[in-house]
């Protein structure tokens, strides 16, 4: 298996996925950018553009685990996306736990930012791909 140190990651949601890139040799991330999506499907090409300029080596999928270990309808269609990511691309996808990603990420945000939901769908991903390189 190829050493991954790029990754991109995804905050999956029906109007927008947030998209952020991670870099695992300085476990750092950054926000890149909202993909609009029409009933939870990106615009393909739009993701196709990113994986050329960024190259990862794999994706992060936020997942809002339940308690009880209960796999929601939300929870099954961004399983569907991660699905179709690695259909398309052939990069291994990972999932870690989205929750409370939105939350943290409107502290990065000035309170007149805050009603921004795109900036907010951006930096959860960042959030998410951090997790993801520091787990414990």
């Amino acid at each position: 298996m190829t050493e991954i140190s790029l990754v991109l990651g995804f905050d999956y949601g029906e109007k927008n996925i947030g998209v952020a890139s991670g870099n695992a040799i300085t476990g750092t991330a950054q926000p890149v950018t909202i993909l609009k999506s029409t009933h939870g499907e990106p615009d393909w090409s739009e993701v196709e553009a990113l994986i050329k300029e960024y190259t990862p080596d794999a994706f992060i999928l936020g997942i809002p685990f339940t308690k009880d270990g209960t796999e929601t309808d939300h929870i099954k269609k961004i399983r569907k996306f991660g699905n179709r990511l690695h259909g398309r691309f052939g990069l291994p996808v990972f999932e870690v736990d989205e929750s409370r990603s939105s939350m943290e990420s409107e502290a990065f945000l000035k309170p007149s930012q805050r009603n921004k939901k795109g900036q907010l769908d951006a930096i959860s991903a960042a959030i998410i791909i951090e997790r993801w390189f520091s787990p414990f």
